[in-house]
Parts: structure tokens; sequence; C-alpha cells
């Protein structure tokens, strides 16, 4: 070749374009040379053969390209997950990316017709790669321009899955493998490409390709693209808008709508005169679609993910996440499990009743505001008794981080133990007294035995069996001076006396009533196990709301206590339904001690009805608590059917709930039958709308026979005794804080009454 032809040569190339230099000029006809083999290859119904280097013989080359791997591992695309109510109410989703799979069937037609168009004209003729358009793509490589240009639809598809699984997988070097901008990268999805055009039918190519491409910023596939951009479903879209999505693939920033309006209509434009190239659509459509302005054509709308888009059942929310977290049905670590959540598709089904949830959002809210200026959380809690399947959970503070605008937010679960997202709990005070009523059925008392009538215990007079537990002096006293007489169980728990709980322990082992505490579960949530001291009869220690309102639940269901359960059905995107927790129940008491108690309870929940709080309208057990300050405000309580705690107080530390305003109410006092039983009572009339009355079912109590002698002055009462008068209404007594009682020394129990 001589240098003037060579020269004209280059002109003739360059004309319009960069200069070539004459080692460019050169690699040029050896790869031009060597596409001509190649397409023969190609025709004759071979492979197409790598080009590792310029030269490489035909036969080399097929060789090297027919011992390339054809079959590449392709997991499902990425899909959202789907939190929801029982009643199938969507409460949140998931996602890594933000990707809806539908069947092509599902789509817009337009979609289709729009992206073969402008990706792939030839898409229903090749068999899986272009070899005129892969002649370009080199051409340009050894030009320094960009290996990307003419990728075949099934060839992209190869590329977007072989990325989605390397980030499923987190395998970043298999992910920069493909992505990487290289020859070899394009000769290895030309192999994959042939492969999966064998296996697969064309029109399942096309789904997959428009399930997986990226159509902008994390999102992923049309049908999510399409309620991005329009906030409409994929099968709606109209020509314009079919023809923007399929434009943006090429480029999802640079030709995002919603940032670069001006050069997505150009991109759109460009598509819609593919169409029509390829006769997708007729000139007036082609005229109508580009007339559209792009701006005027958007309706974007965000797919908000995580739990702050449950509204009230936020925090259920949560609730359900720290579940599926430690579930080993979900994988064998954390971040297996998590993966799955964000990846998997999954559709699941949790036990909250959307109905009960709004009434406990509105009873918890209305009773202490977000953000009222007192600091007082609230929570509210429910579960069934006999499942274990929590109905509600609902606080008075929005789901995330704290903000100068919105101080209380917060994502701890007030409800929860520390493994679901929320602490230890708090301290219960008098809403704790009935796990020592229950051991004292157990032991064979009677409810009518006397008790009480003594304010001053020393260590002798405390029982100890094999358990971390410790006693030393203690005086404990009624609120105001309220004589210690001695009294019945029945009227000692009425009026929820210090003193006649002080005598019920001293006739028992501490052990036991730290037992009966433990088998319903009525025990710190960090797992911890403290030291038992007498004052922890009146609720020193620390539990969380939703421990709380599944032991009574227990009492209720004659001893029987159930695992709370969040998730009751969990199906991936495949229809596989994943094992979940189910209903799990043992014995926690025996039936008799748990009837006894149940009966108490209810006498107790009748005597707040007399002086005008709690009643809910039907048969219901129910025990109030404050603490020492008072920090803390409970009612806890179970009808057959629903069984809830309320719970007052503040999150951070120990602040006073007295001269307070909460709510825009001034209490001199919080007691748990103020403000939580009000709560209480309106929720659970609210609950229990279109539930049958139902009454509690247990045997005829008796007198029973007590065991051992019980304190002075010793006698049986043969009748109930009488309810609390309605023109005194009882306070509560709070219980002390652990650190009130230290271990070597004599101290007082400071009290206030229930009201």
């Amino acid at each position: 070749m001589s240098k003037s032809s060579g020269s004209s040569r280059l002109a003739a190339l360059t004309t319009g374009a960069r200069p070539v230099s004459t080692k460019q000029y050169r690699h040029l006809l050896v790869s031009m040379a060597a596409m001509v083999a190649l397409c023969a290859i190609f025709l004759a119904g071979l492979s197409i053969p790598a080009i590792g280097m310029a030269g490489m013989a035909t036969t080399q080359g097929t060789k090297a390209f027919s011992q390339m791997p054809g079959e590449f591992e392709a997991l499902p695309p990425s899909q959202q997950s789907i939190i929801e109510a029982s009643d199938g109410t969507e409460l949140a989703r998931f996602y890594a990316e933000d990707r809806i799979v539908v069947p092509l069937e599902k789509m817009s037609p337009w979609i289709q017709k729009a992206a073969v168009a402008i990706e792939d004209r030839r898409f229903f003729d090749h068999g899986g790669i272009d070899v005129m358009g892969m002649s370009r793509a080199l051409v340009n490589n050894f030009l320094g321009g960009d290996t990307e240009g003419a990728s075949t639809l099934t060839q992209q598809y190869v590329k977007n899955t072989l990325i989605e699984t390397a980030l499923q997988k987190n395998d970043p070097l298999a992910r920069a493998k493909a992505e990487e901008h290289s020859v070899s990268r394009k000769l290895r999805e030309a192999k994959y490409a042939i492969t999966l055009e064998k296996k697969m039918p064309k029109k399942k190519i096309l789904e997959g390709y428009l399930n997986i491409a990226p159509f902008g910023p994390n999102v992923y596939g049309s049908e999510a693209a399409s309620r991005h951009y329009f906030s409409k479903a994929g099968k709606d879209l109209t020509i314009g808008e079919a023809a923007l999505l399929a434009g943006i693939t090429q480029n999802p920033i640079g030709f995002n709508p919603l940032q670069h309006p001006e050069k997505a209509q150009d991109r759109r434009n460009q598509v819609l005169f593919t169409m029509l190239e390829t006769k997708a659509i007729n000139n007036e459509q082609y005229q109508k679609a580009k007339a559209q302005n792009v701006k005027d054509m958007l309706k974007p709308s965000n797919t908000p993910q995580g739990c702050g888009a449950a509204g009230n059942a936020a925090h259920f929310c949560a609730y359900v996440v720290h579940e599926i977290y430690q579930n080993n049905a979900f994988g064998k670590d954390i971040a297996e499990r998590r993966n799955l959540l964000m990846r998997g598709g999954l559709r699941i089904r949790t036990t909250l009743d959307k109905r009960m949830q709004d009434a406990a959002a509105k009873a918890a809210t209305d009773a202490v505001p977000v953000n009222d200026p007192s600091d007082a959380r609230i929570a509210l809690t429910s579960v069934r008794p006999g499942t274990g399947e929590i109905l509600a959970m609902a606080q008075n503070t929005n789901f995330g981080s704290n903000t100068q605008k919105d101080p209380s937010a917060t994502e701890q679960v007030f409800a929860a133990d520390e493994a679901h997202g929320g602490g230890a709990g708090y301290q219960t005070g008098s809403s704790f007294k009935p796990m020592t009523l229950a051991a004292w059925y157990e032991a064979g008392y009677s409810p009518y035995a006397v008790v009480g009538g003594r304010t001053s215990y020393s260590a002798s007079d405390w029982n100890i069996g094999d358990c971390d537990a410790a006693a030393d002096g203690w005086e404990v006293h009624n609120n105001e001076n309220t004589s210690p007489r001695a009294t019945t169980v029945v009227q000692g728990t009425q009026r929820s006396l210090n003193t006649t709980y002080a005598g019920m322990a001293s006739r028992l082992d501490l052990c036991n009533i730290k037992d009966v505490a433990k088998r319903v579960h009525a025990v710190p949530g960090d797992g911890s196990n403290p030291t038992f001291r007498p004052s922890d009869i009146l609720g020193s220690g620390s539990v969380p709301p939703l421990n709380m309102a599944n032991a009574f639940a227990t009492f209720v269901n004659k001893g029987e206590y159930c695992k709370p359960i969040a998730i009751s059905a969990v199906t991936t995107s495949a229809g596989k339904k994943l094992k979940v927790p189910q209903k799990s129940c043992k014995k926690a008491l025996e039936k008799g001690p748990a009837e006894q108690t149940t009966w108490t309870l209810e006498r107790t929940y009748n005597s707040y009805g007399s002086m005008g709080y709690a009643s809910i309208g039907r048969p219901a057990i129910a025990k109030t608590g404050t603490t020492t300050g008072p920090s803390d405000a409970w009612i806890v309580g179970s009808t057959p059917d629903v069984s809830t705690s309320v719970w007052i107080g503040h999150a951070q530390g120990i602040a006073p709930l007295a001269d307070v305003v909460v709510g825009g109410r001034y209490y001199d006092i919080m007691y748990g039958s103020t403000l939580p039983a009000n709560t209480w009572q309106n929720y659970m009339r609210a609950a229990h709308e279109g539930i049958p009355v139902r009454g509690f079912d247990y045997n005829d109590i008796g007198t029973g026979v007590p065991q051992r002698q019980v304190e002075q002055p010793q006698r049986q009462q043969q009748q109930e005794a009488p309810a609390p008068q309605k023109s005194e209404p009882k306070k509560e007594e709070p219980a002390p804080k652990q650190s009130e009682e230290p271990s070597t020394t004599v101290t007082e129990t400071t009290i206030i009454e229930e009201r």
C-alpha cells in the first residue's frame, strides 16, 4: 500500500471525525479483516471467535470462543418486599432496588415496541447477537470510542442479570467483571446470549429485560419506572410515556426526566422516530406523541421504603423487621436475612389488626400527643389471649431520628424487648402484684385469707429458696399512712395495699414469686436476671409493656402462655411459603391458680368500674400500677379476646409524673388509675366493637386451704370482701425503686396510693 493511497483512505475514513493515527489505521484494517472472517463463521452457523490479539486465526478464535462457558448464574431479580396487616392492607415496602416484576402481558405493548425499536430493532430476527452491530462496536473500540455501541437486547439482559446476581451475592469482583469496558466482556456476553436464545423464548427475554433494566437512580424495571415517573401502572402507559421510559435505559442518570427534562425529551423524540421507522407507530401517532412536553407528562411519585412509611404502625413494623432478622427461616445469619428482606420480593402477612391499630394510635395520641410539652411517652399494646398474636402496638412518637422540629421521633419500640427494638422495659408498680397473687394461689392459699397488718420486716421474715434472691430489713407503708390493718387478699388487691402484699410474700418463697414472673414472661426485656428482693413484689423491676400484656393474657388463658407472634405468613416472589413461627403455647400456671388469679383481678376491675374508671361494659380483669415519684403509670387488663397494657412515663431516665400538664390536662400526681386507665378504657371499648361479649369460664373458687399459717389476725372470711366505696376512690401504691432497698440496712418504702 503506497503512502499516498493509505493517506487518502485515512482521509476518507476520518472525514468529519477526529484524526486517526497510522497505528490506529493499521489496527482498524486488521480488525476489519478479522471481522469479515467472524461474519463468515457466524453465517456458516458457528460461534463468533474472540479476538484476543490482531491476526488470530479464525479456526483458533473459533476454538477459543467455543471453550468459553455458555451458562451463567442468573438469580431472580431483586424485588420489593411488602409488610401487610392481617387483612392485607399494605404497611411498608423494603427494597435495595425499586423494582416490581410483572409478566409481559401486564406491560403496555408500547413499552415493548419502544424498547425493541430503540435498543434492538432486529431483536426478533437474530439469534442473540447482531454481527454488524458487533463489528461497529469493535471498530469503535479500536478508535478509542465506547464499546457499548451495538449490544443486542439479549446481551443487555445478560449484562444486567450478571450485575444483579453480583449485587445479590455481594460480590464486587463479579460486578466489576460484568461492568468492565472490554472486548472480552462483549464476547462473554455474546456467548451467553447465543446460549440463552436457544433456551428462552424471545418474549421471555424481552420480559426479563424490561423487568431488570435501570430506569433511573435506584429505579429498575418498567413497572416501577411507570409508577415513579407517571404514578400509574405499567399496563396503562401511552406511546409518549413508553418512549420516554425506553430512552432512559441508555443513560439512566443523563436521561432522567426529573433532572434533565430537555435531554430526556430529545431522547424520547429519538425513540419515537425509531418507532416510526420500524412501523411500530404511524405518523399521526408520532406527531401527537412528539408534541407533548416532557415536563407536562410527568406526575412523579416516590415509593418510600422502610417502616417510616407505615404510619401509625411504624413501630410495629420495626418489631416485625427485628423478628425477621432473628429468625433462621429467613437465612443463616443477619446479613442473609436482611438481603432476603431487601431483595426477595417477600409478601409478609402480619397479625396486626388494622382497625385495632387505628384505635390504639388514636387513644395513645389523644392521651399524650406527639411532642407533648411534658415530654411524656405512652405505649399501648394488645395481644390475643390463646394465640399470642400481637393485635396493636402504638406509641406517641413518629418513626425516625429526632430533629429540632420533631424532638421525640425515635426508632425505639417502647413496647418491645431489646431483641425487637425496645429495651429492658419500665418499672411496673402494682401492675406486677398479680405475680405474687398467682404464687399465693399456687401455694394453696385462699382469696379470703387475712394478711398484712405489719410495716416492718427483717431479713429472717423472708423465705428464699434456690434462686438469685436476697432480703434485708424492709419498712413498707401504704399511702398517706393508710392503716396497715390486715385485710383479705381480695380487699388488698382491690385497694392495692402494699402491706397486704408484703404479708402475702412473707408467707411464700421469694423464688416462687420470681419463678411465676419468669413463667409468664413478666421479666426484663434485656435478658438480665437481677437479684429478686422483697421490694420487687411491688413492681420495682422493669418489664416491657408487651410482656405485661401477654402475662395477663396468660392468666385469662387458664395458665397457658403463648409466645408473642407478629408474622402469620410469608410468601416469596415465586409463590413459595416460608416457615414462620406458629402459635407456640405451653403451660405456665396450673389451671386452678390461673383461674383464681383471673377471678380476683376481675373483682379488682369491677371495683374500678364502681369508682368510675376503666369500665368497658363487659367482663375484664385489670390492675393499675404507679411507681415511686411517680415515674411510671400503668394499667394492664384483659378480656377473653384482647389483653392490653398502657404505660406512660419517660423513655430515657426517670422524671416525675407529678405537678405536670399532659395532653393539656393538669395532674398533681399521675396514677395508673387516671390517664392510663382512661386511655385503656377508650381503646378497649373501640377494640371490642363487633366482638360478642364473653365472660370468663372458671370453676367455683371456694375458700382454699392455707398451707401455712397466715399473719395475725388469723381468720377466714366466708364471703367476698366488699368493694371499695364510690365516694372514696383508692390510690395506687407505687413501687419503690430497687435502689431504695440497700443490701445492708433497714429501709423504709415511701408510698402513694391508687386513685
